[in-house]
């Protein structure tokens, strides 16, 4: 029984693990090198390298006699999840969607969209600490004056790095680590920094949300927070229960 995964995210590493342990043979697709590593050495895990379109995703369906497609990628990758989905419908595989269950606060400031966050804080001053990833750094440099107000705080890796550079953010105010972080770490962070907005996703625990909802609201900085897309699946744990079902 073979599994095709999409996903180096958390649940995506997760998953591979636990299929790991029944030797059930596994595709793991990441999106990034960087994500690799998190999941070497794993008996019967193929991991690939690479982004897939929809036409790639149905030719991967085709040449292989996979039981289900896991699309276990983040919340945020719609239009992946889209591809994946319809690749299975045409080839007529299962498709399950893994979700990732919320932490709903009172405290954040909750958005729709970038734009709105954008807008938001070109109507006030102050630094501001960008830890929603790169790939919408390219957005985030409409807000005024974002070379000397954002510090983003992006993954160690040369790419993010580079493009953040090529994107006209200031040296001096780039923060490459990797998270999850502490309450502690946020905290200094954010003092270190003098910042007086933190944005971020909408995310699970595991994602370090309520570390920085907390880090804020102890620093007394304002938490603006973009909403995760209304979306149908099943939880990590409902597709567990379904493999040992089946198994």
């Amino acid at each position: 029984m073979n599994v095709c995964i999409f996903g180096g995210t958390t649940e995506g590493r997760l998953l591979a693990r636990f299929l790991s342990e029944f030797n059930l043979k596994t595709d793991l697709y990441i999106a990034t090198e960087y994500g690799e590593q998190f999941v070497k050495g794993l008996n019967n895990i193929n991991i690939y390298q690479r982004r897939l379109d929809k036409q790639h995703m149905i030719e991967l369906f085709k040449r292989n006699s996979y039981f289900c497609a896991v699309d276990a990628t983040h919340p945020f990758a719609r239009i992946v999840s889209q591809n994946a989905k319809e690749a299975a419908e045409y080839c007529n595989i299962k498709y399950y969607r893994i979700i990732r269950e919320s932490c709903k606060e009172k405290y954040p400031i909750y958005f729709d969209n970038i734009q709105e966050i954008i807008s938001y804080l070109n109507n006030d001053e102050g630094n501001i600490l960008l830890t929603s990833g790169s790939k919408d750094l390219d957005k985030f440099t409409c807000i005024n004056n974002f070379e000397e107000r954002i510090f983003p705080r992006i993954l160690p890796m040369e790419s993010s790095l580079k493009r953040a550079v090529e994107l006209g953010y200031s040296n001096k105010n780039i923060i490459c680590m990797q998270g999850p972080f502490s309450e502690e770490m946020n905290t200094a962070i954010i003092n270190s920094i003098g910042a007086r907005f933190l944005v971020t996703k909408e995310s699970a625990a595991s994602g370090g949300f309520m570390e920085k909802v907390n880090a804020c609201i102890k620093t007394d900085t304002k938490c603006l927070v973009l909403k995760k897309p209304e979306e149908e699946g099943i939880s990590l744990e409902e597709f567990k229960r379904i493999i040992r079902g089946i198994l």
